[in-house]
């Protein structure tokens, strides 16, 4: 069996809702993956385990066992059969079995657009998942590699039969209810579609998650096959797949900065109490030690309060007496940093204190490259740079963003 991965929590569907199994082992049932997102601990690494109506499987035999003619192949197979174009969707295969010149695989496609919907709660608060896989494919993965088994069991209120080889998923079908009647009669409909499409269904044994238990009866009596119960809280293996969008990993990196800019803040937040702590114990000792420490602070006072006012008035007269904060200075800087030519700037605002710009970029990755320039720049240092999440244009490529210095 393989092994699974206990370093992310795993957020996947349960009998109802769904369900959020922390890298502790620890499992939960929620409603919503706003709830589930609530369970997370702060920083945590995701996985997504999709739902089977979540994505659109194809099972496929292809003349080659290269796997980079495989992907070629795959793609122009999809692009006859998708109900929408492949740059929308993010798709994956897993090979089921190999002769001398084809593969037996199902392919696994995830329109972008329903992922981001799907996980607009858990992104919100600032969890990405950095691995989308099929649920079905975890159960598969569980199976022994030399049985062909059949594995039953409800995702929110439906029943999923799939049947695996090799510790693979070759065949998955939806069923509307998980009432053990309507499940025994439609079963036998479903093994007659997957054997006219190749499916091998002389399997050895079924499995079913104990939230179907109520079928282990009906199902041992309709096949007579031996039927054992599995369950949702233990641990599956992670299958090779992953649909995660190429948007969703930009996303991430930024997030992983602004974690890093944010650590950098707080480090620098306790060196500075820490000096100041230093500061007041060492003030503590000369008050001890120096009778007249009183009077040396009242004579040093005014020259104290002169220098903060010459240096209060040196912030205000600063924009205009140092070049590096003329406006027309600092738009040179934000223009010399441009990754590309064709990353463009529409508007433009300077105050004394801080400044903004909106810009327009063909790709997301320009937004990137960008702000971070902007940081590692000298001649903003004294700036703290801010740019939130890109907006999209209508090619869905293309992003339009803001960028903010404030002093």
């Amino acid at each position: 069996m393989k092994k699974t991965g206990n370093s992310a929590a795993l957020v996947f569907p349960g009998a109802t809702g769904w369900r959020v199994r922390l890298p502790t082992g620890q499992t939960t049932s929620v409603q919503a993956l706003d709830e589930a997102a609530a369970t997370l601990p702060t920083g945590a690494s995701i996985h997504l385990a999709l739902p089977c109506n979540a994505a659109v499987l194809e099972r496929m035999t292809l003349p080659s066992i290269n796997r980079d003619e495989l992907t070629g192949m795959v793609t122009l197979q999809l692009e006859k059969t998708l109900p929408y174009g492949v740059e929308e969707v993010s798709t994956d295969f897993d090979v089921i079995k190999q002769g001398e010149n084809e593969s037996t695989l199902i392919s696994v496609a995830a329109n972008h657009a329903r992922l981001d919907q799907l996980c607009e709660p858990l992104k919100a608060k600032a969890f990405v998942p950095e691995k989308v896989t099929l649920y079905a494919q975890h159960v598969a993965a569980s199976c022994p590699v030399d049985e062909t088994i059949l594995c039953i069991w409800p995702e929110d209120g439906q029943a999923i039969v799939a049947i695996c080889e090799h510790g693979k998923l070759g065949y998955a079908q939806i069923l509307p209810s998980t009432d053990p009647v309507d499940v025994s009669t439609e079963l036998p409909g479903v093994l007659l579609r997957a054997e006219m499409e190749g499916v091998p269904t002389d399997f050895r044994r079924i499995r079913l998650e104990q939230g179907c238990g109520g079928l282990r009866d009906q199902l041992s009596a309709l096949l007579r096959k031996p039927v054992e119960v599995f369950s949702f809280d233990a641990p599956l293996p992670e299958p090779a797949t992953n649909l995660v969008p190429s948007t969703w990993l930009a996303e991430m990196r930024r997030l992983e900065s602004s974690g890093r800019l944010k650590g950098r803040l707080q480090m620098a937040a306790i060196i500075y109490l820490l000096v100041i702590a230093g500061a007041c114990l060492y003030l503590a000792w000369l008050k001890r030690s120096r009778d007249n420490l009183d009077r040396q602070i009242a004579e040093t006072r005014p020259l104290v309060e002169f220098q903060t006012s010459r240096q209060a008035k040196w912030q205000d007269l600063s924009p205009a007496l140092e070049p590096t904060r003329y406006t027309v200075e600092i738009l040179n800087i934000l223009f010399n940093n441009r990754p590309s030519s064709e990353v463009k700037f529409t508007t433009f605002e300077f105050k004394p204190r801080e400044f903004s710009v909106e810009v327009e970029a063909p790709e997301s990755q320009h937004w990137t490259e960008f702000t971070e320039r902007l940081r590692k720049d000298p001649e903003l240092a004294t700036f703290k740079i801010d740019s939130p999440a890109p907006k999209f244009l209508q090619d869905n490529k293309a992003v339009q963003f803001k960028v903010y210095g404030k002093l």
